[in-house]
Order: C-alpha cells, then sequence, then structure tokens
C-alpha cells in the first residue's frame, strides 16, 4: 500500500466531498465511506453519471447494487468492502470517530482501511491532534470555509426569511413548529433521521423546487445534506442523545449551522421559539470555526476472539492500546451480544468458532425501530438460529415480516416505524447467503419501502404543506406578475389566480391564516382595483340591510355588519345618545362615510327607541295631564326606571293611566313592565358603561337571576341601581320582584301585623337570617322572635312585621291586669281573653 495518507480538513461547505470524488474518478478504482446511506446512495448517482452504471456500485446495509465490472464503491462506512483492493480510499466525517455508538467502527476504517495508491479523510479539524499522534506521516490539508457565517441572535417565528431551516431535536417539537409554519407561510419540508432516504429526498424536493420556502429538521440536516439554506435557526440548544439530556456542544451547533450558505453565497445562524439566544463563546466559536480538539477517539478490538460467545466479548471488551483510545459500551451490536449470551439455548449452540462468527454477524443487524435492546435481540435470536438449524431463513418467516409492513394507512409516526421495520427486512434480504432467493425478497422489501416512502411523504405533505397557499404566496411575491388575475365572488370571496386568499366583510378585507402579515401589501396590490369596483355596489346593499343584519357587540362597543365590524361606540352629550366612530377605512371617501353614518344612526336610534316605544308616543301626547307628560320625560331620560321620591305619589286616576300606557307605579319606582326582558337589560347595561367610559359586559347580572345573595367587590352599585336592583344589606332584589313580594305582604297585613311564610317571598329563598333585612329594605316593621317567660303560658312568639310601628307593651299588660281583676281567677276562659285582646 501507498504511503499517500491525506486528511481534507475543514468545516462545513469547504468542497471536500467533491474534491474527494474527483479524486477517485481520476483512479482505476476507488471506494468512499458515507455515514449515511442516503449520502452513499447521492453519490452513486454523480459516479454513474460520470464512469457510467456497469462500473459503479452501490454498498449499504440494506442495498446493494455490484455490477460484475465494478470499480468504483459508494458505500455507507459499515457496508466498505475492505477486503477488495483499491487504488484510492476515502472516509467522509471521520470526526464521527468520537461517537459513542458508530465512533469504533471510523476508527477501525481510520486505522486499517487504505487505498494502494492513495487515502484520504474528510472532516472536521477537530481532530487533528489525533491523526497526527495516529498516523504521524499524514498530510493535512486545513480547508477556510468558501463563504461566511453570520450570528443574527433571536427571531419570532413570523419573522424568520424565506429558505430558513429550523431545527428541533424531538418529533414532537417538530410537528408543532411545522403546523405553525402551515398556518403562517403555507407549508414547510421536514427532515428527520427516522425519514427513509426515498421520503428525505422527496422532502428535499419540495424545498429545492420552492414549493416551500421553510425546512423544519431534527439534527439530521447537520450531515451532508447540501440543500439553498439562506438561514439556520435554533429552537432549542439541547437534546436527548439516547442516555441524557444535555446542551449541544460547539461544534454540533457549527455542523448543522453550517447548512446556511452553500458556495460562495454567505448564511446566517439564529435562534427562535423558546430558544432565547447563544452564548457569546458559542458564538465566537461557530463564526470563527475555533472547536476544542478531540480528546479521545472510539476503538473496538480489530481481531475479535470467536471461541466462543463469552471470549467474543471479551475480546470486544479489550482495553485499547494506548490513551487517546477508548472502547465503546453503547453500541447496539454489543448490547445484543450482553443480551443473548445470557440466553442458554444460544450458550449451547455456540460451541464452535464458525457458530460463533455466524452469532456475531447476526447480533450487527441495526436496530432502525430504537424500541429497546430486549425487542431488538428477540430477532436477532430468532435469524441466528434460523440460519443455525436450517443454513437459511424460512421464506415463510421473511414474508410474514414483509407482508405486516405492507400497509400504506396510518399516521406519520405509524408510517415511519414501519419504514424501520422494512429496513431490518432489507438488511436481512441484502446478506445473500441467508436467503435462498435473496433477490427476490430484495426487491419485495425495497417495494415496500417505496410505498411506504410514497405515503409518509404524501401524509407529510397533507399535514404539513398548504400547496394552494404556497402557490399563491410564490405569485404574489413574484414582482414579474404585477397583473394577477383576481375575482371577488358573490359570497364576498376574493381570488387570486382562481385561489382563495380571503374574503370582502363588510368594508374590509380579510386575508386567510395561510398568508402572513408582512405579504399584505402585496395581496392588497393585487385585489385593490377590483375591490374599489365593489364599493359603489357594497354601499348600497348596507343602506337597504334591515336593523337585524346590523348587531352591537356589547364586549367590544363595535357595531357589526355581515358580522364584520364597521363602528365603534363612544361616549356622546346624554346617555341615550352615544356617539357613533367609523373605524379607519382606506376604501371609503367622506362623502360614502357621511352616508354610512346616517344608516347606523338610524339603527341605533330605532335600537334604543325599543327600550321605551310607548314613552315617545305620551311625550307628544298633549292631551295627557301636564305632570304625566313630565314624569314620562323622566322615566325616558333614565331608559324606563326613575326611582321614586316623596313628592312623586301621584293619585290612584294617574296610577291607572300610566298602567294603560305599560307604566307600573310601585312603592319604590316607576319602570315599564317590560323593562327586565333580557335584550332590554343588555342595551341599558350597555348604554350604561358607554356613557361612563367602561366596557364589560361580564358584570351584567344574568338575565334569569332575581336575587344575588352575595356582593363582591367588583359590582358597581349605582349601576345595579340604575338597572333596577334594590339593595338589601348585603343582597341584591330585582325591582318588579320587590314590588310584587311588597304588595303581596301588604295585602295580608293591611292593618294589623303578620307572620312570614315562605310563600309570601316567592320565588326569593327563605334564608332566615336575611328575613329581617329584606323586610326592612321594603319599607316593613318588624317584630323579632320573642322567647316566652317564665310567667308567660304558649309557644314561643314568632317574627311578625307591619306596615306601621308596633304599639308599646306596657298597655297590653294593663289591659290584661284590668281583664284578670275582673274575672274570675280560677277559671280564665282563654278563647274570650284572646277575642277581646287579639289585636293588642
Amino acid at each position: 500500500m501507498s504511503d499517500i495518507i491525506k486528511a481534507i480538513l475543514g468545516p462545513t461547505n469547504t468542497g471536500k466531498t467533491h474534491l474527494a470524488l474527483e479524486r477517485m474518478m481520476g483512479h482505476l478504482s476507488g471506494t468512499i465511506g458515507f455515514p449515511l446511506r442516503l449520502l452513499a446512495k447521492e453519490n452513486y448517482d454523480r459516479m454513474v453519471a460520470i464512469k457510467g452504471e456497469q462500473y459503479v456500485a452501490l454498498i449499504t446495509g440494506e442495498e446493494k447494487i455490484i455490477p460484475p465490472k465494478a470499480k468504483w464503491f459508494s458505500c455507507t462506512v459499515e457496508a466498505m468492502p475492505t477486503h477488495i483492493p483499491v487504488d484510492f480510499v476515502a472516509i467522509d466525517e471521520i470526526q464521527l470517530c468520537a461517537d459513542p455508538d458508530r465512533g469504533h467502527i471510523f476508527t477501525d476504517r481510520l486505522l486499517h482501511c487504505r487505498g494502494n495508491i492513495e487515502t484520504m479523510f474528510l472532516g472536521a479539524d477537530t481532530i487533528t491532534p489525533i491523526l497526527k499522534q495516529l498516523i504521524p506521516h499524514i498530510e493535512i490539508d486545513s480547508r477556510p470555509r468558501l463563504s461566511n457565517l453570520t450570528y443574527t441572535g433571536f427571531d419570532k417565528f413570523t419573522r424568520l426569511p424565506p429558505r430558513s431551516a429550523i431545527v428541533a431535536f424531538s418529533a414532537n417539537e417538530v410537528y408543532a413548529i411545522a403546523e405553525f409554519i402551515k398556518r403562517r407561510h403555507g407549508g414547510c419540508a421536514i427532515i428527520m433521521g427516522r425519514l427513509s432516504p426515498r421520503t428525505r429526498n422527496a422532502q428535499m424536493e419540495l424545498y429545492q423546487n420552492k414549493e416551500v420556502d421553510y425546512l423544519v429538521a431534527t439534527d439530521a440536516i447537520g450531515m451532508g445534506l447540501n440543500m439553498n439554506v439562506n438561514h439556520v435557526a435554533f429552537a432549542s440548544l439541547s437534546k436527548y442523545d439516547g442516555r441524557q439530556l444535555r446542551n449541544l456542544y460547539a461544534y454540533e451547533v457549527a455542523q448543522i449551522a453550517g447548512r446556511a450558505g452553500r458556495g460562495m453565497q454567505d448564511g446566517t445562524f439564529g435562534t427562535t421559539a423558546n430558544c432565547l439566544g447563544m452564548s457569546e463563546k458559542i458564538v465566537n466559536a461557530v463564526e470563527n470555526h475555533h472547536f476544542d480538539s478531540l480528546k479521545q477517539l472510539y476503538w473496538r478490538n480489530h481481531t475479535p476472539d470467536f471461541s466462543n460467545p463469552s471470549k467474543l466479548l471479551a475480546s470486544l471488551s479489550k482495553a485499547p492500546p494506548i490513551k487517546t483510545l477508548i472502547t465503546s459500551q453503547h453500541a447496539c451490536d454489543l448490547q445484543t451480544l450482553i443480551y443473548l449470551i445470557q440466553d442458554p439455548e444460544i450458550m449451547a449452540s455456540c460451541t464452535t468458532e464458525q457458530n460463533t462468527k455466524l452469532l456475531w454477524e447476526n447480533c450487527q443487524i441495526p436496530d432502525f425501530k430504537k424500541l429497546g435492546n430486549d425487542n431488538h435481540a428477540r430477532i436477532c435470536k430468532k435469524t441466528f438460529l434460523f440460519l443455525l438449524k436450517q443454513g437459511h431463513i424460512p421464506e415463510t418467516w421473511i414474508h410474514q415480516q414483509i407482508e405486516q409492513l405492507n400497509h400504506t394507512h396510518g399516521d406519520i409516526d405509524t408510517l415511519m416505524q414501519r419504514l424501520s421495520g422494512i429496513r431490518i427486512c432489507s438488511y436481512i434480504a441484502a446478506k445473500n447467503q441467508w436467503l435462498e432467493n435473496a433477490i427476490y425478497w430484495q426487491a419485495q422489501a425495497r417495494e415496500v419501502e417505496d410505498s411506504l416512502s410514497d405515503a409518509l411523504h404524501t401524509a407529510l405533505m397533507s399535514r404539513f404543506v398548504n400547496q394552494r397557499a404556497t402557490s399563491l404566496l410564490r405569485n404574489l411575491k413574484n414582482q414579474e406578475k404585477d397583473n394577477l388575475l383576481t375575482s371577488i365572488s358573490a359570497t364576498g370571496h376574493i381570488l387570486i389566480e382562481g385561489q382563495t386568499i380571503g374574503s370582502f366583510k363588510g368594508f374590509t378585507i380579510e386575508l386567510q391564516e395561510s398568508i402572513p402579515q408582512e405579504d399584505y401589501k402585496l395581496a392588497l396590490r393585487s385585489i385593490r382595483k377590483n375591490i374599489r369596483k365593489l364599493i359603489p355596489q357594497q354601499l348600497q346593499k348596507f343602506i337597504q340591510s334591515k336593523d337585524d343584519e346590523f348587531e352591537i357587540e356589547f364586549k367590544t362597543g363595535n357595531i357589526l355588519w355581515e358580522r364584520t365590524p364597521v363602528a365603534r361606540l363612544k361616549k356622546g352629550h346624554d346617555l341615550l345618545h352615544p356617539q357613533i366612530l367609523l373605524l379607519d377605512n382606506e376604501f371609503l371617501d367622506n362623502e360614502m362615510k357621511n352616508i354610512l353614518l346616517t344608516r347606523l344612526q338610524e339603527f341605533l336610534s330605532r335600537q334604543i327607541k325599543s327600550l321605551c316605544p310607548t314613552l315617545i308616543k305620551l311625550q307628544n301626547n298633549n292631551i295627557l295631564p301636564a305632570i304625566v307628560r313630565g314624569l314620562v320625560h323622566r322615566i325616558y331620560e333614565n331608559a324606563g326606571i326613575l326611582w321614586k321620591e316623596k313628592s312623586d305619589n301621584l293619585p290612584k286616576s294617574t296610577k291607572k293611566l300610566l298602567l294603560k300606557y305599560n307604566i307600573v307605579q310601585g312603592q319604590y319606582a316607576f319602570y315599564l313592565k317590560d323593562i327586565f326582558k333580557e335584550k332590554k337589560t343588555k342595551l341599558r347595561a350597555f348604554l350604561y358603561h358607554i356613557f361612563y367610559n367602561q366596557i364589560d359586559a361580564n358584570t351584567i347580572p344574568l338575565p334569569h337571576l332575581v336575587y344575588i345573595s352575595t356582593v363582591n367587590a367588583r359590582i358597581d352599585i349605582n349601576f345595579f341601581k340604575y338597572l333596577g336592583w334594590i339593595k338589601i344589606s348585603n343582597q341584591f332584589l330585582r325591582l318588579d320582584i320587590a314590588e310584587t313580594i311588597s304588595k303581596r305582604l301588604k295585602n295580608k297585613a293591611p292593618k294589623y301585623p303578620s307572620t312570614l311564610k315562605k310563600q309570601d317571598i316567592t320565588p326569593l329563598p327563605y334564608i332566615a337570617e336575611t328575613i329581617p333585612s329584606l323586610l326592612k329594605s321594603l319599607d316593613f316593621f318588624i317584630q323579632k322572635p320573642q322567647k316566652p317567660s317564665k310567667t308567660t303560658i304558649g309557644p314561643p312568639a314568632p317574627l311578625l312585621y307591619a306596615t306601621v310601628p308596633f304599639q308599646k307593651k306596657k298597655q297590653n299588660k294593663s289591659k290584661i291586669k284590668k281583664h284578670l281583676k275582673l274575672s274570675n281567677p280560677s277559671v280564665i276562659d282563654l278563647q274570650q281573653f284572646y277575642n277581646t285582646h287579639r289585636h293588642d
């Protein structure tokens, strides 16, 4: 082997891979190892375009295309054919020697894989010191980044520029961000490590073809994916690495951020979502490409002992020869071996070196599902026992495994899990010696993988891309298309190039959620001419609208037409005359605004008149006495309720006259009979709040209530009195109910005191503690319950109420004594005594 060993090191976007391919194509044969199956397939296609399909091979764990005349090999690092001598060998992303799961494989290729003429390692310059230590004569070529990478700080999702990649570190975060991007920007592409190469390519093509302007990804984006990304935004700076949640290292941030900017085009990176900012130390390291050098690489014994499983495990766990190298205990194959050697059946079967080699080969089946070591180990055990006992894996078993995964229905996570399962089947089928008809089963597995990949891409598109919206946005942003075909339907929907962009309601434009606010002007420019043509027609429709097509929104003070605010109310010169202010609108001139104001004033006047329609007629009735007309005017000014004063008592004849016109002259107030209906109560409350500059619909008592037992601090006593409620201690009682109860009690005790029963105060609840305060508030006199004394005969005296004050008891006692003197003291006629003195 030649002593020419080179390392091309540097940050992303330095052209390392391109250089390696050029060098390999210049040799008569060569092998290049990539960290991902996707990259191996991508570069295989490039090599085929240069050398032809019959001379280029693709070798990965799940796919093998090896023509008989193959001279150049594109492989994953694990699948590199180290037994085939070639002139050129290259390993990409050599810094992955420090990866806990796969590092020992990269280290093995670093130490033992060489080309006959030239060997080349590509990766980050953090591995430089260790390379010099392990390979003293290596030639190191440090390459600068072709473009600058600049930190821009924090940006909200809504302000991220187009051609941005947003990076998160869990599937749930990716989905949540993608949903938001869809609502705001029409859609995005998704890149995750669990996607199959076919799905990932389809998603990349979606982004590269500018069908979407945003990409949401996990850190899978950081490994060799070359796309036209201008900005990378981190939604998080921590991730779960399979063992713990930890912060990203600076070189990991750089690997991901380095996707921004390609060739000579500069890129930017920053943070978004809940990730507020990066430390100055990390920013400086990423911008200047200065990172701490790797201290150790993961290593595994290159010559394992296959005497038996125990010795195999011991040899694989052997201590490395130098301190720079450390053994990896977390690799999936080693964990599977540890699990299986505890199985007596496995240990009993591995009595020869050949069987132990076969066991180790089965342990190296990749765990794409990541469901736990137990689950994966059972698959490895089953395939091992099949091969050991039958010499091959039964077709019925592999058929069953493939068929149970051959279903394209289900959600995104279900499809990704099936893809992980079919990748295991593809790996097994790629072992030609394991199956009798391996080529057939390779084709079957590939067909199912392709159908699942297409279904997954469709599911991702359906969930995270609004194709019509994204197409529309591209048209809006295309400066050459100023005359887009724009129309407005009879129902008010606005269409551009046949796609709905929003609606025209009232006199305002409502854009769809998929149209970002920053693109509003672009959309408006396209539709303004059509909107102006529609205004006269819309104005005529407004004038001819019936009153029930308008609505007063009590919570905001707005007047709505077509469920859209057109004006708002504010304080006027008195309570019944609020002022109308039109909302700003660029499509209306002064003449049009005056027409709108006139129509709205008509609507509002009729609404207010509906509170007291009879009072308005009575005010202009000259036949009525002046005192009645004055009273009617005062009731109207108070919107239907006028609390009485001493001077307000009218003769009975006048009372009957008022009742004829639906006006009740109660003990406490004059009021209209229907003033407590829900619609009128809301309108009166709204007018009060407008006049006193406070709008809070939550303080209006519910329409079904007639009694509020507890008064909280939020209640405005003046407001409740205006609405027609009487304050009773710490309670409120509605006026009409108070009048009804008062009248009922007076009829029961017109001259003499009476006791109170529950039905007397219906519909109020009978609460003994509140009865005295209730009766006093209703202007009744009360005598509290009295317990009998030692000299008194009979039960306790109940609570009594009366319309006049109670007389003093001295007079009663004198009458009783006088009666007792006149009567026979030994025989007292109690019935006669009661009849004589019951009024006392």
